[in-house]
């Protein structure tokens, strides 16, 4: 099914039904625009929990939702509003952006293509100079000039105005959001995090469908499995009335990983039947994201993502060549003092794969009964 699923908690169900008679969920791009509805859903006696599927959502929209009886327009309040559970690069970027102070996010009010006005109290002051933020940097997350970076060449403290070059190719509507960078290009913050998701591991469940009489599977196309190190167990439900997974190395059966000029091969002993799937429990980094919609795996963390973002951008920033030299000694200052919060994250956010130890079609050593004590 496409779009997002949003979940609904409804634990006074049998009072609610009392007045009203179903859930309407209404969503918007940012969290002070306009909301529209976009789905309902019908209250069941007995149903606590809902899921509401909108076909054309995202991780990036908010929602919020009220109660509804067609009969007489009886509506409740609504619901504070929230985001569904996950991380994107947006949602991502823009948490790093507001947890290190790296730069803020606006709500544009104007219609030009080649500035924005805002009312944010932020930027509209006179309590600061003219000019501003020249030689930063915008990143429109909504609307016609979405992901499309530009330059500050202006800005007027008293009128809220930011002028930018280039020209962007559309022009902007009152409601669209835009990140002001003050750190480092935006194009980098979003390079950073593909960096740091590659240190961040977590467990993977792979399915190796069973072929009779074949005791040996090609994992060639698991192109994350880099090393035999990666797969910490192989699991199998050795019956289809029992719904609990047991390691296959057990009760005389055996796995191994076998790495040949690094193709790795699972192999087996005895074979399983057809009808059977074996599943590698593997830890693998997380994957790339090249949109600001695209999502990280469901079990990803928004505050380490963020963490790792930060620590990378200020590795870029206080590489060789890059700026002064005093600039790069208060970045990588910056760094090290982040570290400590970085690697607590991380030692929290771990991947914990269950280990089970291969049964080798040989014994490790010789035994040795006559030596026993």
């Amino acid at each position: 099914m496409a779009g997002i699923d949003v979940f609904v908690i409804v634990e006074d169900v049998t009072s609610k039904l009392l007045t009203y008679e179903s859930i309407e969920l209404h969503r918007s791009d940012t969290l002070g625009g306009a909301y529209s509805l976009v789905e309902t859903e019908t209250l069941v006696a007995g149903t606590f929990y809902y899921t509401i599927n909108n076909a054309d959502g995202d991780l990036n929209k908010w929602y919020k939702y009220r109660f509804h009886h067609d009969t007489g327009s009886v509506n409740s309040g609504f619901s504070n509003p929230f985001r569904p559970e996950g991380v994107t690069r947006l949602r991502g970027r823009q948490a790093a952006l507001a947890k290190y102070g790296a730069g803020i996010v606006l709500v544009n009010t104007g219609t030009d293509s080649n500035k924005i006005t805002t009312a944010d109290y932020r930027v509209k002051t006179t309590l600061f100079r003219d000019d501003r933020g020249k030689g930063t940097w915008l990143w429109p997350t909504t609307g016609n000039n979405a992901e499309k970076a530009r330059l500050i060449s202006a800005s007027v403290a008293s009128t809220g105005v930011i002028t930018v070059l280039p020209t962007w190719a559309g022009a902007f509507v009152d409601g669209d959001e835009i990140e002001w960078h003050t750190l480092a290009d935006p194009t980098e913050w979003n390079n950073a995090m593909n960096r740091g998701l590659a240190r961040y591991w977590y467990v993977e469940r792979v399915p190796i469908v069973g072929v009779a009489s074949q005791e040996e599977y090609s994992l060639v196309g698991i192109p994350f499995l880099k090393d035999k190190e990666h797969v910490h167990d192989v699991r199998w439900y050795p019956t289809s009335g029992v719904d609990v997974d047991e390691s296959f190395g057990t009760d005389g059966r055996w796995w191994r990983i076998r790495e040949d000029v690094g193709v790795l091969t699972l192999q087996i002993h005895p074979a399983i039947a057809a009808t059977q799937t074996l599943y590698l429990e593997t830890t693998r980094p997380m994957q790339s994201l090249y949109t600001d919609a695209s999502a990280a795996p469901p079990n990803a963390s928004e505050e380490l993502v963020a963490a790792l973002t930060y620590d990378e951008v200020l590795a870029y920033l206080s590489a060789p060549g890059r700026g002064s030299v005093d600039a790069r000694a208060t970045w990588r200052t910056a760094r090290g003092l982040h570290a400590s919060e970085l690697h607590r994250l991380l030692i929290e956010h771990r991947p914990k794969p269950r280990q089970g130890r291969p049964q080798m079609p040989w014994p490790p050593k010789v035994p040795q009964p006559w030596g026993a004590r």
